[in-house]
């Protein structure tokens, strides 16, 4: 599950899979109101798995005046979730878990909970990503559609559902199949990963998870002070219509901020960015995928032949990568993968 990436010269550059990324990523699709259809299905089911709304007994841990008791998996149960719409008690840690916005699937692979996700709005976007094939593309898990679809969550039956502010407005209709946990999405896999694994009651995980993925970090920041690597200008794109897109936000800062590559003047969050624009930057390092869409005017292949692009400092120093497009994504295992991604170059 390594990130694959090449380093190219002047030499005519290779036809390499890129990994299919999408939009979502970022930004997700917004879901949908159900039809009618839908509504009448969602009307038919029981919310009875749980006690659901603000002022409910219980907390993790046993607060509150509920005693707790750990199930076989020794996770303590009940496990009473605070989110964006109240408070909700699980009696039991979910086996089957309904989620609406798929990188909250993501968070679960990530901390090991994988057999606990049951079906996931926007399957599809996932399984484009080779980082997730051990977990998508086994056939376990359902394909809940494009946007929430209410009769493909009931027939799933969950446990559970979480959703994210975009459900707001089916809340209610969501809420009549299963308790459901609502947490604001963030570009920052941080801010959320414990949120989702504590409906699972698996926050330590989720913390886990954050130092193990800070410590390579810091590992390899302290490598990168050594390398001479460090404040170099560096610039992660992917082809788009006549040119590339290039990203610099809040997904980006293990890049810039915690490992040290610099800048380009008036860089922006993301941004498209012409052949020519790039040749005025002329970075020390580009990183580079290939448009998910399949549309971008500008191969890679043509790249390989255009003078201006191998006249460019990275390619000519070697130092243009190939990338696999999920490392200049907002989700822990993406960004992980990005981190094995300097690992190896530091390492060449």
């Amino acid at each position: 599950m390594l990130a694959s990436f090449k380093r190219w010269g002047v030499l005519p550059i290779i036809a390499i899979l890129f990994i299919v990324a999408t939009a979502a990523c970022g930004t997700p699709s917004a879901a949908t109101p159900p039809n009618g259809n839908d509504a009448a299905a969602a009307q038919n089911s029981s919310p009875d798995k749980a006690n659901t709304g603000a002022g409910q007994p219980g907390a993790n841990g046993g607060g509150n005046g509920t005693d707790s008791t750990a199930d076989a998996g020794g996770t303590k149960v009940p496990i009473t979730i605070h989110h964006d719409k109240g408070e909700t008690v699980l009696e039991e840690k979910p086996k089957k878990v309904a989620i609406t916005y798929f990188p909250y699937a993501e968070h679960l692979f990530a901390i090991g909970e994988q057999d606990a996700v049951a079906g996931v709005v926007g399957l599809k976007s996932l399984q484009n990503f080779p980082v997730y094939d051990s977990f998508t593309k086994q056939g376990k898990i359902a394909d809940l559609g494009d946007t929430a679809n209410m009769e493909s969550i009931l027939a799933l039956d969950p446990d559970v559902i979480i959703a994210w502010e975009d459900d707001l407005k089916i809340y209610d209709q969501l809420a009549q199949i299963a308790p459901t946990i609502l947490i604001h999405q963030s570009e920052n896999w941080q801010d959320t990963i414990t949120k989702v694994a504590a409906v699972l009651g698996e926050e330590e995980k989720a913390e886990q998870y954050i130092a193990g993925y800070d410590a390579k970090l810091d590992t390899l920041a302290a490598n990168m002070d050594k390398s001479g690597v460090k404040g170099r200008t560096a610039i992660f794109m992917m082809t788009w219509g006549k040119g590339f897109n290039y990203y610099g936000g809040v997904r980006m800062e293990p890049y810039y901020e915690r490992l040290g590559f610099a800048k380009f003047p008036d860089m922006q969050d993301w941004s498209e960015i012409s052949l020519e624009g790039v040749a005025a930057i002329d970075p020390d390092y580009i990183f580079l995928g290939e448009d998910f869409t399949g549309s971008a005017e500008l191969s890679l292949g043509e790249l390989g032949k255009n003078p201006v692009w191998n006249q460019l400092k990275a390619v000519k120093n070697g130092n243009l990568y190939v990338i696999d497009t999920e490392i200049v994504g907002p989700l822990a295992m993406g960004q992980s993968k990005g981190l094995d991604v300097m690992e190896q170059i530091l390492q060449n």
